[in-house]
């Protein structure tokens, strides 16, 4: 009998030991906010891809006379991005103002990719310093419709969007 509780206590012993030491499993939100913050880097990602991709000479092609044309949406993706951050980090953002000064600045790849640039790795910054909040689910919907309409600036111009095109 004194081996049968010997033995006993040197398995509760090792099952605590092993429960003190096996890894936690993730967090069902930690798992959620990778998601989220994966999906609004993959985005604006293939946002920016097709900015420095877009040919110049087409930055003012737009779908119809009403709609924005391809540099005007490209900023106003650039837009959402800055006004997203600093809703983030609670700071005011004048929308109307910044459309204004976006729309006074030069049509040029150049100017567009560097703002783009600037204002997703802001976003970016703040989002892994302090993880993403709930009301980029909407943001991610609404950059998303202007994604696809981009797409569909390459597809009626004749053109493959980066995404779509082979890898090399």
């Amino acid at each position: 009998m004194r081996i049968s509780a010997l033995a006993l206590a040197v398995m509760l012993g090792a099952v605590a030991a092993y429960a003190q030491t096996a890894p936690a499993p993730p967090s069902p939100t930690a798992a959620y906010d990778r998601a989220i913050s994966n999906t609004w880097k993959n985005l604006h990602t293939k946002v920016l891809d097709m900015a420095k991709d877009f040919p110049e000479d087409k930055l003012g092609w737009k779908p119809h006379p009403d709609s924005r044309t391809m540099a005007q949406e490209f900023r106003h993706v650039t837009i959402g991005l800055e006004m997203t951050t600093a809703v983030m980090k609670g700071e005011k953002f004048d929308f109307t103002a910044t459309e204004k000064s976006a729309d006074a600045k030069p049509n040029r790849r150049a100017s567009i990719v560097a703002d783009m640039e600037a204002a997703l790795a802001a976003s970016l910054a703040w989002i892994d310093a302090n993880g993403p909040k709930p009301n980029l689910i909407g943001w991610i919907d609404h950059q998303g419709e202007h994604y696809g309409k981009m797409v569909d600036g390459y597809r009626v111009n004749g053109l493959v969007p980066p995404v779509s095109r082979p890898k090399k």
